[in-house]
């Protein structure tokens, strides 16, 4: 292979290198392999592979590539992808046990458009249970260690995607986010993320929801992972590049953002913290320290602007939108449970078990209420982007945090300033994107004093992924934080 630097390689670095020949489909293959075989007994991210098929497709890819055969953008590169996406012939759990032989018959849609793109889509990487975790372990394949510090999470449910990313077992993935899956692993392992504009990328393949289901969830995006913004806007090219309906209107097109921004004609919203979900300050110095750079480099800074709505009502519209959307992928017996627990009723009450019954069997007449909420926030949203390009926001309210996999969910604590908070409180900033259906980019921004990734979401407005990416690559240059392999890779 040639002087590139698998470590640290991005992957348009890679794509650059496979069109101008200066590596091969198979020597980039064979790099991975090696990557998976030193560092994946430690950390755990890639659970599956086809190495025969992954062979025989790179070195057809560079037969082609010889032969001068048109190429598609991601000609010749090898991906993992997440065990949440079916994969024709490759076992696809989402790591749940009664799925531990599902050998799919065809491909989801998002791996489908990776292989006419030329991609070589060859393992798959570790999710929690059907991805509902903020943490990846499963009993099918374990756990996943995060490869800054093997004792902590890698986050979920993309945590395997994120750590192979960072590993070099590859340079680009696509993960799913309905709860912070995208932004949250790529925050902890030192990488960037898009959860996409809802109904911008399709979901038809994805587990959840059943394996067959033409129908996606309320919330659940898909997007891509990768080293640098310009990663995931060569991913984000090819995933909507399906010439099918595109957010609910066939032939529309994804605005883009041809002029590169300059920092000092930004405006830049500020929150940090908020009383619904206190954020460290290993995490929230990090954020305000950036935002008095981009200052100081001309960029209007505005650390007061919000929706006007109160957080406490966006976060619950949010929780009820969730629990629902949720809810049909609910076991007959657990689902009948809740029933039960919810009493007919869906009054608040300060009791987290009661409520998430409540918002399970939300009556559609409420269903309808929270909907209707739900558009009062994008408008409010709206209002915001008439001010500001962008909000910047925590990801979470810590780095990456010890193993947590004993307790429930609802028994698990986050430590933030020295006292225990709920572990639910990562939810609070999954939501502020989430639930009003916009697009946000999680991009590294320093590390804390242990050493931990810390990275930082970019909200945009509706449909403005390809904006969000270029306001990130400016804001990433300006505050000179890339890509940097863990010392896993390099140690």
């Amino acid at each position: 292979m040639s002087s590139l630097n698998l470590a640290t390689a991005t992957t348009m670095q890679l794509l650059i290198a496979l069109e101008q020949r200066e590596v091969s489909s198979v020597e980039l293959l064979d790099g991975m392999l090696n990557n998976i075989e030193r560092m994946n007994p430690a950390v755990n991210a890639v659970v599956a592979m086809d190495m025969e098929r992954a062979r025989a497709e790179a070195t057809a890819a560079d037969n082609s590539r010889a032969a001068n055969n048109p190429c598609g953008p991601l000609h010749g590169l090898p991906m993992t992808i997440k065990d949440c996406y079916e994969t024709l012939d490759l076992v696809t759990t989402a790591g749940a046990p009664e799925l531990s032989e599902h050998m799919p018959t065809r491909d989801a849609d998002v791996v489908r458009l990776l292989r006419r793109a030329g991609a070589i889509v060859w393992a798959k990487t570790n999710v929690p249970y059907y991805a509902g975790d903020h943490q990846t372990y499963n009993d099918v394949y374990g756990i996943t260690n995060n490869p800054w510090d093997l004792t902590r999470t890698s986050g979920g449910s993309s945590g395997g995607s994120a750590v192979a990313v960072a590993c070099g077992f590859t340079t680009a993935e696509v993960g799913s986010d309905i709860g912070n899956s995208i932004r949250q692993p790529a925050g902890l392992n030192g990488i960037f993320g898009l959860k996409t504009t809802h109904g911008l990328v399709s979901g038809r393949g994805h587990i959840p929801g059943p394996s067959g289901a033409l129908t996606s969830a309320d919330l659940g995006v898909f997007g891509p992972l990768g080293r640098s913004c310009g990663d995931l806007r060569v991913l984000l090219e090819v995933l909507t590049n399906s010439g099918s309906a595109f957010g609910g209107v066939p032939g529309a097109e994804l605005p883009r953002f041809e002029q590169q921004p300059d920092i000092a004609d930004l405006r830049i919203g500020v929150w940090s913290d908020d009383a619904m979900a206190p954020v460290d300050s290993s995490v929230k110095d990090l954020i305000e320290d950036a935002a008095r750079r981009l200052s100081a480099e001309g960029a209007n800074i505005d650390s007061e602007i919000r929706p006007a709505i109160a957080p406490s009502d966006l976060h619950r519209t949010y929780m009820q939108l969730l629990n629902s959307t949720m809810s049909p992928g609910l076991p007959d017996d657990m689902w009948k449970g809740l029933v039960a627990k919810a009493g007919g009723s869906a009054e608040h009450v300060d009791d987290d078990a009661v409520m998430f019954a409540r918002d399970s069997a939300l009556a559609h007449r409420d269903w309808l209420a929270a909907n209707e909420r739900r558009a009062h926030a994008q408008h409010a949203w709206a209002d915001v982007f008439e001010n500001v390009d962008v909000m910047i926001a925590p990801i979470q309210p810590v780095a990456a945090f010890p193993h947590d996999t004993e307790r429930s969910y609802g028994q698990r604590t986050l430590r933030v300033n020295g006292s225990e908070t709920p572990y639910r409180d990562i939810l609070f900033w999954a939501g502020l994107a989430t639930m009003p259906h916009l697009p946000s980019v999680a991009i590294p921004i320093g590390q804390t004093a242990e050493g931990l990734p810390v990275g930082m979401q970019l909200i945009g407005p509706k449909w403005s992924d390809h904006k969000i990416l270029s306001i990130g690559e400016e804001i990433s240059s300006v505050l000179g934080r890339h890509f940097t392999p863990p010392p896993l890779v390099t140690g």
